[in-house]
């Protein structure tokens, strides 16, 4: 009776500490993956260009079409000539997203 009280008790030590030795690497692995998710400076960096970039692209559109005279002028321009407007209102932000997400792309390390 005493052998299987003191072998429980040898298992139950065993366990807890391979328990320990678990949540170590656990706090480890967890610590290495936030580190690389959100931290740095550079991380930070790439999503304000990117944000910067968007808002770029957007205020882009929004002074094209006033510039032109509104929405109904700008939609008589796309009927008579549908590429200049694409290439004049279109190229321009989508431009500066491709900008924005290569920015992001590089400096977060996604």
């Amino acid at each position: 009776m005493a052998s299987d009280k003191d072998d429980l008790e040898h298992e139950l030590r065993h366990n807890l500490k391979l328990r320990r030795k678990l949540g170590a690497q656990a706090g480890k692995a967890e610590a290495a993956i936030s580190g690389k998710q959100g931290g740095g400076i550079a991380y930070r960096l790439g999503w304000v260009l990117y944000w910067i970039c968007l808002a770029l692209g957007g205020a882009w559109l929004v002074f094209a079409v006033t510039m032109d005279g509104g929405l109904d002028a700008t939609f008589a321009m796309v009927a008579r000539a549908p590429l200049a407007v694409l290439l004049m209102h279109g190229l321009p932000p989508l431009v500066l997203y491709g900008r924005g997400r290569a920015f992001r792309y590089v400096l977060s390390g996604e």
